[in-house]
């Protein structure tokens, strides 16, 4: 390919990443009300709000020019009162968070984030002030056990009266296979799952669907073993989304 040639080619592509995020931004109708330029460094970020976004009834945390762990959300009212949510979701450039709504009408002052940065990344706070759409889906940790190697099981006991509809597993320290994971909920039921699938350490798995729109759960017990051969311990964590009660 001549010089010319990957010149205009380099420039397409630029082109299409840049108009990639707006256009899938736009598609739920947000609008952009405030930005956050942030640095490695940094473990936390405000944004102030106007006084005419101050009453808008849901938002969305995008990420820009790199990736961010996004952990908790706070929405500061303007009389003082916050609320938290705990977001834990990894954002790759022109993603978002999923959506965050105020639990009342009142006016908010400020919306603080905690994250992790992977590098240089700038957040944007996308809000709307329409109260329909789908209810708050976060995800909470629900626990962690510190495992070893070989084939082993390892139960998580919970005690979060919430509801969930999905888990998610991560590790941290080696590689772990998930070979299954058994499930039992508030009404005493069991339910088991056939994972067989592989985290890698400092990774989530793929979300695992519950049975059933929303459970409450009291207990998880993890079948596994570790890759390799090790006598180091690595911890297990998992994660349930958390939707609002009706």
């Amino acid at each position: 390919m001549k010089i010319s040639q990957r010149l205009a080619f380099s420039l397409l592509m630029c082109a299409g990443l840049a108009f990639a995020a707006p256009v899938a931004s736009a598609q739920d109708g947000m609008r952009p009300v405030g930005q956050l330029n942030y640095t490695p460094e940094m473990q936390t970020g405000v944004f102030q709000l106007r006084p005419d976004d101050r009453d808008i009834r849901a938002m969305r945390i995008e990420a820009r020019g790199g990736a961010v762990d996004i952990q908790t959300v706070r929405l500061v009212y303007r009389s003082g009162e916050q609320e938290r949510y705990n977001i834990r979701e990894r954002l790759r450039p022109g993603q978002t968070t999923g959506i965050i709504r105020k639990q009342n009408r009142r006016p908010l002052r400020a919306v603080e984030v905690s994250y992790i940065p992977q590098g240089q990344v700038t957040l944007v706070l996308r809000a709307s002030a329409g109260g329909g759409g789908p209810p708050v889906a976060t995800w909470n940790e629900l626990g962690c056990k510190s495992v070893g190697f070989l084939i082993d099981r390892d139960v998580v006991n919970v005690s979060s009266g919430e509801f969930y509809r999905a888990l998610r597993l991560r590790s941290t320290g080696f590689d772990i296979e998930m070979l299954e994971m058994n499930v039992r909920f508030a009404n005493g039921q069991r339910d088991s799952y056939r994972v067989n699938s592989i985290i890698r350490s400092g990774e989530r798995s793929q979300p695992i669907d519950l049975r059933g729109e929303r459970r409450r759960i009291t207990a998880i017990e993890f079948i596994y073993r570790s890759l390799g051969l090790s006598t180091r311990k690595t911890q297990l964590c998992v994660d349930g989304l958390q939707i609002e009660r009706d």
